[in-house]
């Protein structure tokens, strides 16, 4: 009979030293590789448009997936170029006037409150808080022109190819888990699927009525340029709560250059529009779609703007919905046993594994 061998503590200290090491490395390695992995998810944002076209138009008129795909794709396009034929020649004048005004009109607000240069308000804002640091970078961000076209590019044929498959994509990052646990991943990966699906029509909803609500109140009450600054509302609107902050920012410098009453008037159509934004446009919109609490959104969004950058800020409360999916799926639901909704429908409990 063979007595069994004693266990060697040596071996198992290094394998404990190892494991640490490799979460270390891989910790490591997500925080240099996080724009690429923001740069992912954007990607995963655009599948999610194209399959969110793309799976109707395969249903409704029963062709292949595949073609469906070609179709969303194609129509994206049409609707794109078809914006840029009719608006985009008066869109670039009038984005020039802002940018050739916007210097002019903070010199004259510095001047009268004593603020010093741009530049040197950032400097100073960088140096009190992280939230300073962040306006520095936005601001000062090295990307050129030719990097910015490179990642969009990157962006949308990673979602072209994600959409394109999704299946391959999704059993792969089923299988990184455990296999007792795959049911409970597929089902926390069609709610995120769901729930950014949902998040994505009703924000592209709400940008196009604030962008047109904006342009038109400012242009009523006489503020220069108001079809561009609509336009900058509307896309500010993809970042919630912060995003019309910011773009009510080059707003007021525009109109500071005419008089204190086209400011007043400014500042009405700016909170005006807001407060149709969030009493009637997104309750009408969205609904329930997307029930993450606005402090946690405003929140999310501000810390992963300090901690990653322009890129954090952009994707900031699209990440906070998937967070919020996924606590309420693994932890509340699955861990706790609690009844939890999802999309503002109960969340399903995940199938039983087969046997």
């Amino acid at each position: 009979m063979v007595e069994p061998q004693p266990s060697n503590p040596d071996a198992a200290f290094i394998r404990r030293v190892l494991i640490v090491v490799a979460i270390g490395a891989v910790v490591g390695a997500v925080w240099v590789l996080s724009d690429v992995l923001l740069l992912l998810f954007g990607s995963v944002l655009v599948a999610v448009i194209l399959r969110a076209i793309a799976d109707p138009l395969a249903r409704s008129l029963g062709m292949a997936d595949r073609w469906a795909l070609v179709l969303a794709g194609l129509l994206m396009i049409a609707v794109l170029a078809a914006g840029v034929w009719l608006l985009g020649p008066e869109l670039a004048r009038q984005m020039r006037m802002v940018y050739d005004r916007l210097p002019a009109a903070f010199a004259k607000i510095a001047e009268a409150m004593e603020l010093g240069s741009f530049s040197d308000l950032l400097k100073g804002a960088g140096a009190a808080s992280s939230l300073g640091s962040l306006a520095s970078r936005i601001f000062s961000w090295s990307t050129t022109v030719l990097g910015a076209v490179a990642s969009l590019g990157l962006v949308v044929f990673g979602g072209i190819y994600l959409a394109a498959d999704p299946k391959l994509y999704r059993q792969g990052l089923v299988k990184l888990v455990p296999p007792a646990i795959h049911p409970n991943v597929d089902a926390a990966l069609d709610d995120i699927a769901e729930a950014l699906r949902r998040w994505l029509i009703g924000q592209a909803m709400a940008m196009v009525l604030v962008g047109l609500l904006t342009g038109i109140g400012l242009w009523l009450v006489g503020v220069p340029s108001p079809f561009a600054l609509g336009f900058i509302a509307g896309l500010a609107e993809f970042v919630p709560i912060l995003g019309p902050i910011v773009a009510a920012v080059p707003t007021l410098l525009i109109a500071s250059g005419q008089d204190w009453q086209t400011v007043l008037f400014a500042i009405g159509v700016l909170v005006l529009v807001q407060q149709l934004e969030s009493n009637l446009i997104t309750p009408l919109i969205a609904g329930k779609m997307v029930s993450v609490a606005p402090v946690v959104g405003l929140f999310a969004v501000v810390a992963m703007g300090v901690l990653f950058g322009p890129l954090g800020l952009l994707f900031g409360f699209p990440l906070a919905v998937v967070l919020d999916v996924a606590v309420r799926r693994f932890y509340v639901h699955d861990a706790l046993g609690e009844a939890v909704e999802i999309g503002g429908v109960p969340a399903k409990p995940a199938p039983k594994p087969s046997a």
